[in-house]
């Protein structure tokens, strides 16, 4: 039998969630509630994955048997980040000070990262439920009576008050990533989330190599952690002649063609573009390129003029915008909105199998 520290919160947890959600405690040993996702392949995530580990579970070259994801959008509390049910989502807070109050919680806590975002796109979609949320104003834009509970509001623009923000978790099992409640609350809508590991710099695509997230490796603009990546999926120092970058006219190429700031109602529109002959197989496992047999929900958002940083899945003013795929690379990292939080993660870097 398993040897429980008995623990009544986390025991508890666990029990009414079959494992499903559990409890992991930080350096001030306050708890967050955080989903666990075990290791796959990316043959088992999406249609032509090759057998290779998918990119969220290798740190360092090193396998690890799972990551832990939030349950729920986090708040901070005396500078950390936790993930609570019911409270008001942390909002108009930067990229930069949303990886402070992740790492701030100890080792093996961060910013939820780009690869995690792709296992758990790639599990939804498998699963054919597309979750829903807070999309229009504190319910869902065609399943109006699909509501949560208000904790932020706006002008409406004639003389009243709207809802924004809505507290974690309190909308119906439609607004978990599994359509139930043991999953992932608010994954779609709510708010905007910063997510790590990813940026594109005047259209490049860099990214870290595999969960490098995972052990607060320097997210820095200068950060010799960024990799661009070639057409044949190698990963090289940025600026490196031929890397693949995204373009205002939404192909996937070797040339960044005009500067500008545009978007496409589906993430799904992105193609091949100049000296693209097969969008390769470490897009399609970020979830950063369209995946044969999948019908995607959610825009894409591209500003290449300068240095980008990622938010994904809408927030609660973007309708039929927001989805499990909706990316939007238009945000710099100083960026602060009262529609983007984030979402920590966890992985257990002394498990390795």
């Amino acid at each position: 039998m398993n040897n429980y520290q008995f623990d009544s919160l986390k025991f508890a947890t666990e029990g009414l969630t079959g494992g499903g959600c559990t409890i992991i405690s930080d350096v001030k040993g306050l708890p967050s509630f955080m989903i666990p996702f075990n290791k796959r392949t990316n043959a088992q995530l999406f249609d032509g994955g090759s057998e290779k580990t998918h990119s969220a579970f290798v740190v360092d070259d090193v396998e690890y048997k799972r990551f832990f994801f939030s349950k729920f959008i986090n708040c901070i509390v005396d500078g950390l980040a936790y993930s609570w049910p019911l409270v008001d989502p942390k909002a108009s807070i930067n990229y930069d000070a949303s990886h402070a109050a992740c790492n701030a919680k100890g080792t093996g806590w961060h910013l939820a990262s780009i690869p995690e975002r792709a296992v758990i796109n790639h599990l939804i979609y498998k699963s054919g439920f597309i979750p829903r949320g807070n999309t229009q104003y504190g319910k869902h834009h065609t399943y109006t009576y699909e509501v949560g509970e208000t904790t932020a509001t706006e002008s409406d623009g004639s003389g009243g008050t709207r809802t924004t923000r809505t507290a974690t978790g309190s909308g119906p099992a439609t607004w978990f990533h599994d359509g139930t409640r043991n999953g992932i609350a608010d994954y779609v809508g709510d708010v905007w989330k910063w997510m790590s590991g990813l940026r594109i710099y005047k259209g490049e695509i860099q990214i870290f190599v595999g969960n490098l997230a995972a052990k607060q490796v320097s997210h820095l603009a200068a950060s010799t952690y960024w990799k661009a990546i070639l057409p044949n999926g190698s990963l090289v120092e940025p600026g490196t002649p031929g890397t693949l970058k995204y373009t205002k006219d939404f192909k996937i190429a070797t040339d960044t063609g005009a500067a500008g700031s545009t978007y496409t109602a589906n993430f799904g529109n992105l193609v091949a573009g100049t000296g693209v002959t097969t969008i390769p197989e470490i897009l399609k496992e970020l979830f950063l390129a369209p995946v044969s047999g999948v019908t995607h929900t959610g825009a894409f958002w591209i500003n290449n003029e300068d240095e980008r940083l990622p938010v994904v899945s809408g927030s609660f003013g973007n309708a039929s915008n927001a989805g499990p795929s909706a990316l939007s690379l238009d945000n710099p990292r100083s960026g602060v909105w009262s529609d983007i939080g984030f979402f920590s993660a966890f992985m257990e870097l002394e498990s390795a199998i």
